[in-house]
């Protein structure tokens, strides 16, 4: 996965975390229908105290962003896989939808990525994600 941390407003400490989300492109969900799929890409900022500073935990339109304000220096991004709330495959057929969504409540959790805002500010990463 890509991410980079783009500065929003340094005078009140506002910055973003953008990422590039590929999951379901296996499963033949192009970019241009990413936001369809029945699972999405979620992540939480915290600082080294586990307080959280910003989060995105799905919305009726996925997003591949995450605003946060913080004066610390390093943060944690904790990057999870959950349920999309509105996916295409269930537009049409509705009848394993409440199954689905029962099988697949729990979301797939993966290692924190420690960042330092102070030095990896408009720097493109790519990271590969080790399940918790």
């Amino acid at each position: 996965m890509k991410y980079e941390l783009i500065p929003e407003d340094y005078e009140r400490n506002l910055y973003y975390v953008d990422w590039t989300d590929t999951l379901g492109l296996s499963e033949g969900y192009l970019p241009d229908k990413i936001f369809k799929r029945p699972k999405e890409i979620w992540c939480f900022v915290t600082n080294n105290e586990n307080d959280t500073l910003g989060y995105y935990h799905g919305l009726s339109t996925p997003q591949t962003f995450c605003y946060f304000q913080t004066t610390d220096s390093i943060i944690t991004l904790n990057f999870m896989i959950g349920l999309n709330i509105l996916p295409e495959n269930f537009e049409k057929d509705t009848t394993g939808t409440k199954e689905y969504f029962e099988s697949n409540k729990e979301p797939v959790e993966f290692q924190p990525v420690k960042v330092n805002i102070k030095s990896d500010l408009r720097k493109e990463f790519v990271v590969e994600l080790n399940e918790k």
